[in-house]
Parts: structure tokens; C-alpha cells; sequence
């Protein structure tokens, strides 16, 4: 339900959803953002620690799940999918920034 404050087109009522490309298209933008502010914190010492820290101890907890098997349920491979796009963000950060920030799960 769209909250009656908002200003973003998506949450006002009448207007269609976005279709399967405008979806793909918003994604590839908001992932280019997020490589662009990841590189920018990466630059400083203190949040790039931070950053490492805290991207370690996410990987590391989904890493530590149990193997769901031969026939993985749709949520949890969804969440291994989203992983593996984590991982390719890092990658494109690393590759701007170099040895100043070396990804803790490779």
C-alpha cells in the first residue's frame, strides 16, 4: 500500500507496475550507484575497515548455512543468486580501487 506522503511515481494509485524490462533497467542503474558509493567510501581508510568488516561477516554468515542439497528451495536459492551478485559488486570495487581493498571471502 503506498503511503499517502509519497512522491515517487510507483506509489501513487492508477499508475501501471513497471514492466519486466523498467524493472531490469532500475536495477543496472541502482547497481551502477552502488559500485560508484562503495568505490567513493573504499577510498577512505576507516570505511573501507568498516566496509571489509561488515561485508566479511555477511558472507560468512551465508557461507556457514547448511547445503540445502540437490533440490534447494526457491528462497533459498533466490538468496544464493543474490550472493553470488554481491560478490560481482565486490568485484567491480576492487577493480577500481586495487590492492586497497581485497574482498576477505574470494
Amino acid at each position: 500500500m503506498a503511503h499517502e506522503e509519497s512522491t515517487h511515481p510507483a506509489a501513487l494509485d492508477g499508475l501501471p507496475a513497471r514492466t519486466p524490462l523498467e524493472l531490469d533497467i532500475a536495477t543496472a542503474a541502482h547497481r551502477k550507484l552502488l559500485v560508484l558509493a562503495l568505490q567513493l567510501m573504499a577510498r577512505d581508510e576507516t570505511l573501507r575497515l568498516a566496509l571489509m568488516e561488515a561485508v566479511s561477516q555477511t558472507l560468512t554468515f551465508h557461507d556457514s548455512h547448511e547445503d540445502a542439497g540437490l533440490e534447494a528451495d526457491a528462497a533459498f536459492a533466490f538468496e544464493r543468486r543474490v550472493d553470488a551478485e554481491f560478490r560481482r559488486i565486490l568485484t567491480d570495487v576492487q577493480a577500481v580501487l586495487g590492492d586497497r581493498m581485497r574482498s576477505p571471502v574470494a
